[in-house]
């Protein structure tokens, strides 16, 4: 299961949110030694957890197994004000481009082999069908090179911005990912489920 969280409506999920904001913590600072995030309190929390963004979080019954966020690039963003310097020119930016951040699966749901209950997979889904319904075809990430091939896969098409950096343990590239309706066939293909991830009435209503 797939929620989709605007930021103007965190309050209604206080609770939930309190958990996905441990998870980013335990992934990115326990686990990924992206130590300039370490809170005090256990919970990693940017200024862009704002009315703007939109969180969507993975669940399992009752358990995060999953979580990413999208911020609009009309605003400040992660690549625009903190990270610029993955970037050798300024990343692209319009109401049609998202940046995707904040992408993590648990340890334990991480396996790759093509499935259709993959955490990865239904998370990467959930972006293509939040962007179509959205009128988004493009978002801007910073992730561990080595999820560009998985990307380019999966048939986003795919434009380094700049040089692997590291951060912590991972090498992290600054990309330009671009998706449409193959993008979501051959993830519906290598999830072997053509069912939507997201409620209906978020999806487009035109063919």
């Amino acid at each position: 299961m797939l929620m989709v969280i605007p930021g103007s409506d965190t309050g209604r999920h206080a609770a939930l949110m309190d958990r996905a904001f441990r998870f980013r913590h335990a992934v990115f600072v326990d686990e990924k030694g992206w130590d300039e995030l370490r809170q005090s309190d256990g919970r990693e929390r940017d200024r862009f957890d704002d009315e703007h963004a939109v969180h969507h979080v993975c669940l399992r019954g009752d358990e995060i197994v999953g979580y990413q966020r999208l911020l609009p690039t009309t605003r400040p963003h992660l690549l625009s004000d903190v990270l610029s310097d993955l970037c050798r020119r300024r990343p692209p930016r319009g109401p049609r481009v998202f940046e995707w951040t904040r992408f993590c699966v648990a340890p334990g749901s991480r396996e790759m082999r093509h499935r259709g209950d993959s955490p990865f997979l239904e998370l990467a889904q959930g972006v293509v069908e939040w962007g179509m319904a959205n009128r988004v075809d493009t978002v801007t990430v910073a992730i561990d090179w080595r999820l560009m091939v998985i990307a380019m896969q999966l048939r986003f098409f795919v434009r380094p911005l700049g040089f692997p950096k590291r951060i912590g343990r991972d090498e992290v590239v600054a990309l330009r990912m671009s998706f449409n309706r193959e993008t979501l066939a051959a993830i519906q293909q290598a999830r072997g489920c053509g069912e939507p991830v997201l409620p209906v009435p978020a999806l487009p209503s035109a063919a």
